[in-house]
């Protein structure tokens, strides 16, 4: 489980664990009660449940699409929020497909990769000629012929073997600085043996050498603009090829981490040496998927204040309680479980969120986890049964409490992103940005005589309001989740039980 409060909601389920009233998180069942009227996240005492259902192959999948479809025709929002798979070796025809699968999609990644690196290669060994050949229109386009003589010592003549300047240095020491000190006119022997004060011998050589670097530079002069222009073309066609690469990969990666096995995970590891389906002497699958549902409740009494005050000034859900208790909170924000956010990266999402996700004017919602895990078994004799257990989390929550509970699955998203790019070897610079410091407690006046007259902290909100959402939780919250469990709960547990055939003789 992971530091973010809001990270598990369950509330006692899943592999046969005893079902309780209060979520699993203890941390958030001591956080949620006080901060009342800053956020609101109650989970109705009767609105969570397990069903199950054994029968004949298929059968739990057109329960589970039956379900999600009808949730968005119900208007939910739905999305998925994780997904595991394990299948047992002795299961050969499903392990050997799953199996075959991930082999192939991981080949294809290599390959792809392999690829990728050649490309980069290439373009690596371009760039440099790219650079040299611009240096060289640069001596050329200056007049530079000090550079352009060195150029020619270096790269040219040195390929002449033993009559090389380099290779008969010893000879005449100075030879190097007198070939640099020549003019193009200089070709004869005995103006050279005059104008540098050198033997005969080397003034030869001197002439010779000049000679043929005229010749070059009159060859190597119009050519250098034609090649530096093809080295472009190719470095603009091995950077296509390089993001191409880049691109083709990016399904393959996601698609071979969205094939994660359970025991890849150390929750599900744990649960899995101990589950009563047997994983190994049996031919058994397991699968199990996180969905998440949330829709816009609305109130019977909201806000008493004016409708049109409320259109006019509407809260914001990504307001200061969300960022500084549970965005940007070291201990038990977002951050704590995602250290890459960023202030920008989250103010992007909240924004995406608050368009697409959310319902404009509307504070509060009701939210369902709802978990499969799906088990199939293939008995001896070749039958199949497959047994699926439905676990329904129904939760009432504020929209700034929402926001930050979907700005998780925007984490989650973008960690994908991540991973692949990270594989594709895509890396991008972002400059460093302060980490905001999580909200720091103040105690006040009022709080020091509360401790004085023994009043337990859950109760203390009943002194003064804490924020702009819903303080009453006996009186008006416990109405709302009434309301709840009669218009949306209780519609989701009835068309669950209708397609398992619950009830039906």
């Amino acid at each position: 489980m992971g530091k973010f409060i809001l990270g598990d909601i369950k509330r006692g389920h899943e592999w046969g664990e005893q079902f309780k009233d209060e979520y699993k998180n203890e941390a958030l069942n001591k956080w949620w009660r006080p901060n009342l009227g800053k956020c609101v996240i109650a989970g109705p005492l009767d609105q969570h449940t397990q069903l199950d259902l054994t029968g004949p192959p298929g059968c739990i999948s057109k329960v589970y699409y039956g379900l999600l479809f009808q949730l968005r025709k119900w208007e939910f929002t739905v999305h998925r929020a994780s997904e595991h798979i394990e299948v047992s070796p002795v299961h050969a025809q499903y392990y050997q497909l799953t199996m075959k699968q991930k082999e192939d999609i991981e080949n294809k990644i290599k390959a792809g990769l392999t690829s990728a690196s050649q490309a980069i290669a290439d373009f690596e060994l371009l760039k440099h000629d790219e650079r040299k050949y611009g240096e060289f229109y640069d001596y050329i386009k200056n007049k530079d012929e000090h550079s352009l003589r060195a150029v020619f010592i270096d790269q040219v003549d040195v390929h002449t073997g033993e009559t090389a300047i380099r290779n008969i240095v010893t000879r005449w020491p100075t030879l190097i600085v007198d070939f640099l000190r020549l003019t193009e006119s200089d070709t004869n022997t005995d103006e050279i043996k005059k104008k540098l004060d050198v033997s005969k011998a080397e003034a030869v050589v001197l002439s010779t050498k000049n000679r043929l670097y005229n010749e070059w530079k009159k060859l190597f002069g119009p050519e250098i603009e034609k090649r530096r222009n093809r080295i472009k073309e190719l470095l603009q066609s091995r950077e296509h090829s390089i993001n191409e690469y880049r691109e083709w990969l990016k399904p393959y990666i996601t698609r071979h981490r969205l094939l994660k096995e359970s025991l890849q995970t150390d929750e599900l590891r744990k649960v899995q040496t101990t589950a009563f389906v047997p994983m190994v002497g049996q031919a058994t699958s397991f699968a199990q998927v996180n969905i998440w549902a949330w829709k816009y409740f609305p109130r019977l009494e909201p806000k008493k204040k004016a409708g049109e005050i409320e259109a006019l000034r509407p809260l914001d859900a990504y307001d200061d309680f969300v960022k500084k208790e549970l965005i940007f909170h070291p201990e038990h924000g977002l951050i704590a479980d995602y250290p890459w956010i960023t202030e920008k990266w989250a103010a992007e999402k909240a924004k995406e969120i608050k368009q697409n996700w959310l319902t404009p004017g509307r504070l509060y919602y009701t939210f369902y986890e709802i978990t499969l895990d799906k088990a199939t078994m293939r008995n001896a004799d070749g039958s199949e049964i497959e047994d699926g257990i439905f676990y329904i989390n129904s939760i009432f929550i504020s929209q700034n409490a929402l926001l930050a509970k979907l700005m998780e699955l925007k984490a989650k998203q973008e960690e994908v992103e991540m991973y692949v790019n990270k594989i594709i070897g895509i890396h991008k610079e972002e400059k460093p940005e302060e980490k905001k410091e999580g909200a720091k407690k103040k105690v006040q006046p009022l709080l020091q005589s509360l401790k004085k007259v023994k009043i337990p902290k859950s109760d203390w909100f009943t002194f003064f309001q804490r924020g702009p959402y819903e303080i009453n939780f006996e009186d008006r919250i416990v109405m709302d989740l009434r309301r709840m469990g009669a218009y949306r709960y209780t519609p989701i547990i009835a068309l669950i039980k209708e397609r398992f055939g619950f009830g039906q003789v």
